[in-house]
């Protein structure tokens, strides 16, 4: 019997007597070539985000993560100017001396972009999106949020921010 790895009698693996690779090794190359072409595809997809290079939808999302997934609101707050920076200040304020919540005991929030205003005016843009908020009970509630950015010198922060519901 011919080598269990070559391609018969004084052949390399893989290569039949042709001279041309074998049915297994053009199998195994077809495989390879669908492996990393499914593995180039996810990290393309993964590279992109979820905001599609919007990088102001992109800083309305930090925002969201900050004030409401992880409320914490110094994190928030370094997002944030006028009106929305004032709001997130008066929080702080009014949390001032208490002990900060256990996360274990915090809801679980996720959320998902609703609408996105067009880049119509370039400096400013808004985003609305659902909150979807698990509380401890299993009981669930919705809400939506306005996100409005602006442009501060080529870097987006929130102006605003206000729930709709």
């Amino acid at each position: 019997m011919a080598g269990a790895s070559g391609g018969g009698a004084g052949h390399p693996a893989g290569v039949g007597p042709s001279g041309r690779p074998g049915p297994f090794a053009v199998a195994v190359a077809t495989r390879r070539r669908h492996a990393v072409g499914s593995i180039l595809a996810v990290v393309l997809l993964l590279a992109s985000g979820c905001s599609r290079g919007d990088a102001a939808r992109t800083a309305a999302e930090h925002f969201i993560d900050a004030y409401y997934v992880e409320a914490n609101l110094p994190k928030a707050r370094e997002e944030a100017v006028g009106l929305a920076r004032s709001k997130i200040e008066d929080q702080v304020k009014l949390l001032a001396g208490q002990a900060p919540s256990d996360p274990g005991q915090r809801p679980t929030i996720h959320y998902e972009l609703l609408q996105a205003q067009d880049e119509a005016e370039r400096d400013r843009r808004g985003f609305v999106f659902e909150l979807s908020i698990h509380l401890d009970g299993g009981e669930k509630l919705a809400r939506r949020t306005l996100v409005t950015m602006r442009d501060e010198g080529g870097a987006w922060r929130v102006a605003n921010f206000q729930e709709l519901d």
